[in-house]
């Protein structure tokens, strides 16, 4: 009787992952496992048969993806493929929310953290089942297997992506070597018609918005994760955060520090995670250490030439970027950005450590003199990280730039804010490094007329009249600021009442105080 009230059990979770459309919302699988649950505890009062152990075992081996014996120190002769439940919730996020492969236009936005859809994505749109609160319905039933096999199929994905963008920089190695050589020349023809070589570009630029958004959705899940833990272990949450702040954060790192650092990523005790989770990433990338990623600056450059801006909007109820073209790509310059810094992270990380060993072959017991060797290495890591960041902009700044003109301004907008939002994640690029390149006034301009207008309509970019786009006014005079105004409200912004009026005025006046303070 048992077993037949267990497997009846298992049944029915399976049975309650997909529905006619398709896979169930993880807060309504949560509510019907629940009850199930209650339903298994009130046979149990009725027989003398212990079924609440039972429900562990079938909980366990349908969110564990792999055989339960390798979780206990003996081994089984035969060993079944078991988490199948988890497996399949697993694999729908990615083909789904990552691939996007039904064609529904994932977008992530920034500011409500979740995933937006222009179609449903079976029975639901994307807000519904890739949010925080169904992510934390997701940890609640599978636990941290579930989490653990999200993440490794996440990486993976990333991975892969990862090694298409390096074929892609060794197969146009020669042709960015041009297009570099034109960029510090200043040879703007050359530069042009180096850029038109590159192959594949718009494909490239696929591979990382997906990387982009496995990046995005990885944080989600750790936040998630984090907010379960505190909930129902919170001395262990505590700990954990606690003891990440005293981590050393020597280079090499020890393996049992690594390991300490990835289970605390895991639910999101570390201000760093996307820095922490590429480079676990990366250690799996074939060709990352080696000297074809040094034209990874140059290959982004080229980037901002793409026809893909002509069709991109910045959209500020989400805070990111919506692409209308056929393909639904969306630019995440948040998460894109992330993925270039920790590349070149890992590649100086590599170096120091190679450093390391040299440096601990001939120092002869010198502690001191090793201390200052590394001290001094990792200085000069950051300098070159954002020396490099630094001419990515310019470079990048140059290029949007050089191709505006009265008829073809569309894609400006979109650039421009591209660049911005760059400066502000970047640890390595104050707001002064992009006011070298593009005035001031003029993201003032827009952001202005972004804010100023009601945020639930998006602006129409894709026109090239300048009445109905946001004019970016290139004989703007640097604003003013008024004095004793809290908001620092530019003197040419007469409509005082109007200012940023919008449904989600406390959002644009945080961003836009944010942009006057960093500036």
């Amino acid at each position: 009787m048992r077993e037949c009230i267990l497997g009846n059990f298992r049944r029915r979770l399976l049975a309650a992952l997909k529905t006619d459309n398709d896979l169930q919302r993880p807060s309504i699988l949560e509510s019907l496992i629940r009850r199930h649950i209650s339903i298994v505890h009130l046979a149990e009062q009725h027989i003398s048969m212990d079924l609440t152990k039972g429900i562990r075992e079938v909980l366990l081996t349908e969110a564990f993806s792999g055989p339960v014996s390798s979780l206990h120190l003996f081994e089984k002769v035969t060993e079944q493929p078991t988490g199948s439940a988890a497996e399949a919730v697993c694999n729908w996020y990615i083909e789904n929310i990552i691939k996007d492969v039904s064609g529904a236009g994932i977008l992530f936005a920034p500011i409500h953290k979740c995933f937006k859809s222009t179609r449903p994505v079976g029975g639901y749109f994307a807000d519904s089942v890739a949010d925080l609160r169904e992510l934390q319905a997701f940890v609640r039933i599978f636990g941290g297997y579930g989490v653990d096999r999200l993440d490794h199929l996440l990486k993976e994905h990333t991975a892969a992506l990862l090694n298409c963008i390096d074929t892609s920089l060794r197969s146009n190695h020669e042709v960015l070597d041009a297009v570099a050589g034109s960029l510090h020349s200043g040879d703007r023809i050359e530069r042009e018609a180096s850029m038109k070589q590159v192959v594949d570009l718009d494909t490239v630029i696929e591979f990382c918005v997906q990387a982009g958004l496995a990046l995005a959705f990885d944080g989600l899940l750790a936040e998630a994760a984090g907010a379960v833990l505190e909930e129902g272990a919170p001395l262990i949450y505590s700990l954990l955060a606690e003891v990440v702040k005293h981590v050393p954060d020597a280079k090499p790192e020890k393996k049992e520090i690594r390991r300490l650092k990835g289970v605390a990523n895991s639910v999101s005790v570390v201000c760093d995670h996307d820095s922490q989770w590429v480079s676990s990433v990366l250690g799996e990338v074939r060709g990352a250490n080696d000297g074809s990623w040094s034209l990874l600056p140059y290959l982004f450059a080229t980037f901002m030439a793409s026809n893909v801006w002509n069709t991109t909007a910045f959209n500020v109820e989400t805070g990111g970027f919506n692409c209308l073209a056929s393909t639904n790509i969306c630019v995440l310059p948040s998460t894109l950005l992330d993925t270039f810094v920790n590349i070149k992270l890992k590649r100086e990380h590599v170096r120091l450590e190679r450093e390391h060993q040299q440096r601990q072959s001939f120092s002869n017991g010198h502690v001191d003199e090793t201390l200052d060797s590394e001290i001094q290495s990792r200085l000069s890591a950051e300098a070159s990280i954002k020396s490099t960041m630094q001419l990515f902009v310019k470079f990048s700044a140059g290029i949007i730039l050089d191709s505006w003109s009265e008829t073809n301004r569309s894609h400006l907008v979109a650039q421009v804010i591209f660049l911005d939002q760059l400066c502000d994640i970047s640890p390595y690029l104050p707001r002064s490094s992009l006011e070298l390149h593009i005035p001031y006034a003029i993201l003032w301009s827009i952001y202005s007329q972004y804010y100023t207008n009601n945020p639930s309509t998006l602006l129409a970019l894709l026109t090239v009249s300048p009445c109905h786009s946001p004019a970016v006014s290139l004989s703007h005079a640097s604003p003013v600021i008024r004095q004793g105004r809290s908001d620092s409200t530019p003197q040419y912004l007469t409509n005082d009442s109007g200012y940023f009026k919008s449904a989600s005025s406390s959002y644009s006046q945080e961003h836009i105080n944010q942009y006057i303070t960093k500036s």
